[in-house]
Order: structure tokens, then sequence, then C-alpha cells
């Protein structure tokens, strides 16, 4: 018996499947989980509520955030011909592509819309191999993979800081992409400070 695919796990993983392949040129399943966690870091930092989002998150054997939601939602997107495998990627198929522009014009989903372009763009802005190695290096992320015991990313240990961050720099919240490039700018700097 299969899962229930939530709403906001199929619109989010289609999202960010269409965003990836778009900037990249194909993805890889584990960045769709990846960029699923910042947006939901960006959704909190914007002042709602972190359990509205839907998804929670560990960290799996590769070190990357997992959600079972997003999981379910690629798996049923895979086997309705919506993600194409490519050598050791994927792509968003033409069905893939029209099926995230006929669902991201609901009001339901055109405020999550935000926070999921906020977090892909990032992977513009900054280059895509500094994007990924600040947000697999989060401090939240490496205490859960260090734990090794399937413990929930706990976000309410990084807003506070990531708030600060913004702060300073004179962001306000309604401005996702620029806190969303401060955020990863300061984890890289962090990393490059233990190097």
């Amino acid at each position: 018996m299969s899962n229930q695919v939530t709403p906001e796990a199929f619109f989010d993983s289609l999202s960010l499947a269409h965003k990836l392949d778009n900037y990249l040129d194909g993805f890889k399943l584990e960045e769709i989980h990846l960029f699923s966690f910042f947006s939901s870091f960006l959704f909190h930092y914007a002042g709602n509520p972190i359990g509205t989002w839907q998804h929670k998150y560990i960290v799996d054997k590769k070190g990357y955030p997992f959600s079972d939601n997003i999981n379910e939602a690629i798996t049923r997107h895979i086997q309705n011909g919506l993600f194409d495998m490519n050598g050791e990627f994927y792509t968003i198929s033409g069905r893939g592509a029209d099926e995230f522009n006929k669902f991201k014009v609901l009001p339901n989903f055109i405020k999550r819309e935000e926070f999921l372009n906020a977090a892909c763009t990032t992977s513009i802005l900054v280059p895509y191999s500094q994007t990924l190695r600040a947000l697999l290096n989060d401090p939240e992320i490496k205490k859960v993979e260090e734990l090794k015991n399937n413990s929930w990313i706990e976000l309410m240990n990084i807003y506070p800081k990531f708030k600060e961050i913004s702060e300073a720099v004179g962001v306000h919240t309604e401005d996702l992409i620029i806190p969303a490039v401060t955020w990863i700018n300061y984890l890289n700097k962090i990393e490059n400070k233990k190097v």
C-alpha cells in the first residue's frame, strides 16, 4: 500500500525540480530535499510557524536533509513520468513542467512558490558548489548528522542567528532572496574559517 502524497509535497517537489532543471540542466533527487529544507527555513524566517510548512527533515546517509513527504512525492513523479532519468541526474519532463505550470497559479501554492523560488535563486546568485557546500555544512544539519539517530533537524536553533545576520545587513523579512544569499555567504564564511 502506498502512502498518500500531500498536496504541499506534490507541488514543492515539482516546483523545485522545475527550477533546478532550468538552472542546472538536471538535478539529483537529494537536491530536491535540500532545497525544500532551505525553503522551509526561509518560510520560518518570514514569520510563519514552522509546523505549517508540512515537511519535517532528518539527515540521510549522504548528509542531506530528507523528508518522507517529499520522497513519496518524488517517487510518484517518477512513476507518473513527470521526472525522467538522464544518466545520474533527473530532468523534469514536458508533462512535469505542464503539471507545475497548472498548479503554480493555485492560491494555496502561490505563497509557497515565493519560498521555493528564493531558495533556488541562491544557486544562480552564489556559485552552485558554494551554495551546496554551505547548506550541507549548516550547523544544525551537522549536529543531527553526528547524532546518527534520525533526529529531526531543529530549525528553531538556526532562526535567531539568521534573523540577527539579516537585520545586521538591513534586510526586511518581505525580501527573501537577499537574506537567503546572505545566509549562504555566512555559512561559507564559517566553513572557510575551519579550513
